[in-house]
C-alpha cells in the first residue's frame, strides 16, 4: 500500500537519523589520521613532515580503492530499496576479489613510495624518510579494501552503526598503539612516523575482523545471504565493476590532485610541508562531515531509485545539499575565527603554529564548496549517471586546482598561501559544475510517472 509523501521535515530527520551513525564513522575515521597527526607532530616537526609526505602514495591509493568499490554500495542501496535482499548479500560477494586484487595492488605501489616521491621533486631527506612510511602503509592496503567493500554493503542495507561502534572502538586502541611506537614505550624503540603507520595497520587488521564478524553474524544473515556464495553471474559483476570504475576515476582524480599539493608543499621546505600538513588534516576532518551526509545522501538517493520513486530521487538531492551546508557552517566558521586554538593541538613549534593558524582559516573558505560538490556527485552515482563526476572533477581539479595551486604557490611566491588558491578555484568550479548537470538530470526525471511510496529508512 502506498502512503502519502512526507512533509520536508519529516525528510530532514530520516537523513540525520542515517547520517549521523555515517558521519561519526568517517569523523572517526579520520580522526585515527587526525591523532597520528598530532602525536607525531608533538614528537617532531621533521617527523611530521615525513608522515604528511609519506602518506601520499597510500593516501591515492585508497581513494582509489574507496571510488572503484563504490559499486557494492550503489548496487545494495538499489537492490533494498527494491526489496531483493538476497541480492544485497551477492553483490557484496562479488566484491570481496576485487576488494583483494585492489588492495594488493595498492601494495605494490606504495613499496614504490620512495621512487615516486624522488620522481615528484622531493628532496632526498624527505623522499627517503616519506617513503618508508609509504611501505609500512602499503602492508594495510588489503585489510583496507576489505573492510571498505564490507562497510559499503552495511550502509547499502541502511545499517550504519555497528561500523560507526567498530571504529569508536579502534580509535581508542590507536592512541595506546600510538605512544608506544611513537615515543617508545614497554620496550619498543621510538619510531616517531613510521610507529605511527605500524599503529594504522595494526588498528585495520582489528576493524577487518570485527566488521566481517558482525556481518558474518548479525541475526538476519539468512534475509541477506552473507554465508551463501552466489551463483556466477558476468553481467551482475560486470555492472558492479563499471560503477566502480567511474568513481575510482574520479576519486583517483580528485585525491591526486589534492595529494599535489602536498607535493608542492615539500618543493617549498619543510615548514612549509609540516604547515600543509596540519592544515590539509583539520581541513579534511571537517569535510567528513559532510561527506558522511553525501554518503547518507546517496544512500537514500540510491534505495529511491531502485524503487522507481523519481519524486523522491528529485527531493532527497536537494533535501540533503540544503542539510549539509547547514550543519557545516559552524564548522566553518571555528576554522576562520578559532584557528590559533586548532593548531595548538597539533605543534608546540611557534613558527610552525604561527603560519598554519593562518593558512588554515584562509582554506576554510573552500570547505563549504568542496563538501557540497561531493555530495552531488555522490548522488549522481546512486542514480545510475556515472560518468559526470569524473568528468567534473578533471576539468574542475586536474585541469584548474593543480596548475593554479602551482603557478601561485611557486612562480608567485605565494608558498603554501598558494596552494589553497587553487583549492578554492578548483571547488568553486566543480560545485557549479556539479549543480548544473543536477538540474539537467532532474529535468529528465519522468515526475509524472512517480508513485508516492516512501522509501524506508
Amino acid at each position: 500500500m502506498s502512503r502519502p509523501p512526507r512533509s520536508l521535515w519529516q525528510e530532514i530527520t530520516s537523513l540525520v537519523e542515517l547520517a549521523w551513525p555515517v558521519v561519526i564513522s568517517r569523523v572517526a575515521i579520520f580522526s585515527l589520521v587526525v591523532v597520528d597527526t598530532i602525536m607525531v607532530g608533538r614528537y617532531a616537526s621533521d617527523e611530521l613532515a615525513f608522515l604528511g609526505i609519506g602518506l601520499v602514495p597510500s593516501s591515492i591509493c585508497i581513494l582509489f580503492i574507496v571510488g572503484l568499490l563504490m559499486g557494492t554500495m550503489v548496487k545494495v542501496s538499489n537492490h533494498f530499496g527494491a526489496g531483493r535482499y538476497e541480492e544485497c548479500g551477492a553483490s557484496w560477494w562479488r566484491s570481496l576479489p576485487i576488494a583483494a586484487v585492489l588492495g594488493l595492488l595498492a601494495l605494490a605501489i606504495c613499496a614504490c613510495g620512495e621512487t615516486l616521491l624522488t620522481l615528484l621533486g622531493q628532496p632526498s631527506e624527505i623522499a627517503e624518510a616519506g617513503g618508508r612510511v609509504s611501505m609500512i602503509m602499503g602492508l594495510g592496503m588489503p585489510l583496507i579494501a576489505v573492510q571498505v567493500t564490507t562497510g559499503y554493503f552495511l550502509e547499502g542495507i541502511n545499517r550504519v552503526r555497528p561500523g560507526m561502534i567498530i571504529i569508536l572502538i579502534v580509535n581508542v586502541a590507536n592512541i595506546y598503539l600510538n605512544d608506544i611506537l611513537i615515543n617508545g614505550r614497554m620496550g619498543f624503540p621510538a619510531m616517531g612516523a613510521e610507529g605511527s603507520a605500524w599503529a594504522t595497520n595494526i588498528v585495520r587488521l582489528m576493524m577487518v575482523v570485527m566488521i566481517f564478524a558482525y556481518v558474518w553474524f548479525m541475526h538476519d544473515q539468512k534475509k541477506y545471504a552473507v554465508r551463501r556464495r552466489p551463483l556466477r553471474n558476468s553481467d551482475a559483476s560486470r555492472e558492479q565493476r563499471r560503477i566502480g570504475y567511474a568513481a575510482g576515476v574520479s576519486m583517483g582524480i580528485e585525491n591526486t590532485a589534492f595529494s599535489f599539493l602536498s607535493v608542492f608543499a615539500g618543493m617549498i621546505g619543510t615548514l612549509s610541508l609540516a604547515t600543509h600538513t596540519i592544515t590539509m588534516n583539520f581541513f579534511s576532518l571537517c569535510f567528513m562531515l559532510g561527506l558522511g551526509v553525501g554518503t547518507a545522501t546517496a544512500v537514500r538517493v540510491g534505495n529511491a531509485n531502485g524503487a522507481k520513486n523519481w519524486r523522491q530521487v528529485y527531493r532527497l538531492g536537494w533535501i540533503g545539499l540544503g542539510t549539509q551546508f547547514a550543519l557545516m557552517l559552524p564548522l566553518t566558521l571555528c576554522m576562520i575565527f578559532y584557528s590559533d586554538y586548532i593548531v595548538g593541538f597539533y605543534s608546540s613549534d611557534r613558527e610552525l603554529t604561527a603560519l598554519a593558524a593562518k593558512v588554515l582559516s584562509f582554506a576554510a573558505y573552500a570547505i563549504l564548496l568542496d563538501a557540497g560538490q561531493s555530495l552531488v556527485a555522490q548522488s549522481f552515482r546512486a542514480r545510475g549517471d556515472n560518468w559526470s563526476a569524473p568528468v567534473i572533477h578533471f576539468m574542475s581539479f586536474g585541469c584548474l586546482m593543480i596548475p593554479i595551486s602551482y603557478i601561485s604557490s611557486i612562480y608567485l611566491e605565494r608558498g603554501v598561501f598558494g596552494l589553497y588558491d587553487g583549492l578554492f578555484i578548483g571547488s568553486f568550479a566543480a560545485l557549479m559544475l556539479c549543480l548544473n548537470r543536477n538540474i539537467m538530470l532532474n529535468r529528465k526525471l519522468p515526475l509524472d510517472e512517480a508513485g508516492d511510496v516512501t522509501v524506508n529508512v
